[in-house]
């Protein structure tokens, strides 16, 4: 049986490894749900600016050039909320390829050290197998007078082959 230290420490690994991969879910929903809310708010902005550009051509229709002074503010404005939902996505995208590289570097650190507790913990129970068969094997043959050791050593390995 492995000793409860390397068990301990397998899954510890691997529950290093699974919190490592739900923390970067978590990040990765905050992160869609920052830029769609952001994308509903530019939306928005955009209906409630369309309405009242409309509005106001329909309050004045034969003023052409206020007209004209609202449609380029009206662009203008849209332009910038476009160029902020853009930057922010950009923003977005860098922090989520610096938390995948942090992710992946934190799941394989783990995941090594559950490698490296389950080699020792089968190390430790081959050896005391081997410890325990070696001891059996001794107790049969110091048992027994020579010749009897001796047949019964031939016996085991003719069928063993």
């Amino acid at each position: 049986m492995p000793r409860t230290e390397n068990v301990d420490k397998f899954f510890t690994a691997v529950n290093e490894a699974y919190d490592a991969l739900l923390d970067a879910a978590k990040s990765a929903n905050d992160r869609g749900y920052r830029v769609s809310r952001q994308l509903i708010d530019e939306v928005e902005r955009g209906q409630r600016e369309a309405i009242d550009l409309t509005r106001r051509i329909a309050s004045s229709p034969r003023d052409v050039s206020g007209f004209y002074t609202a449609a380029v503010r009206s662009a203008t404005d849209s332009q910038g909320r476009v160029l902020d939902l853009t930057r922010q996505l950009l923003d977005e995208l860098s922090d989520s390829q610096r938390e995948g590289r942090e992710v992946v570097r934190r799941v394989i650190e783990s995941n090594r050290s559950a490698g490296q507790a389950a080699i020792e913990a089968t190390r430790e129970a081959v050896g005391r197998a081997g410890t325990t068969v070696q001891t059996i094997r001794n107790r049969a043959t110091n048992g027994r007078p020579k010749a009897t050791a001796r047949k019964t050593a031939r016996e085991s390995s003719d069928t063993a082959s």
